[in-house]
């Protein structure tokens, strides 16, 4: 929304509606010019938009300002449930950001700038792709229900500040759904997302999944060490967004047989390692395989990567 004048924002966000209603935030690049962020949108659904407010002198705006606007129709299951297994990129990311420090050369390994993902996005959206949760999968494999045409997930590790202010509003540009593992110690630390953002994201059609307490090395920690991560972890995020957390990804993908039995003894449906890989099988659920994009690597080479795993 652009307005002639400079506005007062709190007036103009008391008065903002929109029918049917949904949940959203407010993002103003100057007094002049508001966005409207929606958590998530319904498809096939139209909406109406109403706008009052004030300026910043106080003049009230003259009526209200409305539009309304459609959104696209659900992408249609084409792959039907009943194969035993699927050819499914899920792609794994960390940072989106630019790395502020070049001598830091794990942090460089492990960012992708917000101009290559876009544009990763963009690729994805222009060739037919359609972004799905391990959950759709688990549910795609069980028989349960199908899957949109060229499917893939894309996964976040670690619960990083950047995907709520960076990743999330590019997927939300796409109405892109994704995975993000949150590694429970973690939130509310710096450089890391809130609780706030963690639901927030949750709303908006994100899937999160659990990535441990403390990000520990799953494969050397005890027993009961290796239980407490898995159920406390779960417990944490499941009080945080209200409802039950179902996906698991092993911390720099550390684990063995015992910690995968675990995993599944704490009530995961499924969990995510850094094996290379892209078939997935519902009796291989603890150990899925994905596409590391580390950033730097040109968009080309992303996307014959994911050509090659669909």
């Amino acid at each position: 929304m652009t307005f002639s004048q400079a506005m007062n924002r709190p007036s103009v966000e008391m008065s903002f509606a929109i029918q049917p209603k949904v949940e959203g935030r407010f993002v103003w690049r100057d007094d002049f010019t508001l966005r409207f962020e929606a958590f998530k949108l319904g498809y096939s659904t139209t909406y109406q938009v109403e706008v009052r407010g004030r300026s910043l002198r106080g003049v009230p705006l003259s009526g209200s300002r409305w539009w309304s606007f459609s959104t696209a129709a659900r992408p249609p299951n084409v792959l039907a449930p009943g194969r035993a297994a699927i050819n499914v990129p899920i792609l794994t990311y960390h940072y989106i950001r630019v790395n502020p420090d070049r001598n830091d050369r794990l942090g460089f390994a492990l960012s992708v700038t917000p101009a290559d993902f876009a544009a990763q996005m963009d690729w994805l959206a222009r060739n037919g792709y359609h972004p799905i949760t391990t959950e759709d999968l688990y549910a795609y494999l069980k028989g349960a229900r199908g899957l949109p045409g060229k499917p893939v997930i894309l996964t976040f590790d670690d619960g990083y500040s950047d995907f709520y202010t960076t990743a999330l509003p590019i997927l939300m540009s796409h109405d892109f759904t994704a995975e993000e593992y949150v590694v429970a110690g973690f939130v509310g630390q710096p450089g890391y997302m809130t609780a706030a953002q963690v639901r927030e994201a949750d709303r908006s059609g994100i899937e999160i999944g659990s990535h441990t307490v403390s990000h520990v090395n799953l494969a050397t920690a005890s027993l009961g060490a290796v239980r407490a991560q898995l159920s406390e972890s779960k417990a944490f995020l499941e009080q945080l967004i209200g409802h039950p957390v179902v996906s698991f990804c092993y911390p720099s993908g550390k684990f063995n047989a015992s910690v995968a039995s675990q995993v599944a003894a704490a009530g995961y449906h499924d969990a995510t390692t850094t094996w290379f890989g892209y078939s997935h099988m519902l009796g291989d659920r603890y150990v899925w395989t994905r596409l590391r994009v580390s950033g730097g690597e040109p968009l080309d080479q992303v996307a014959a990567a994911v050509r090659s795993a669909s």
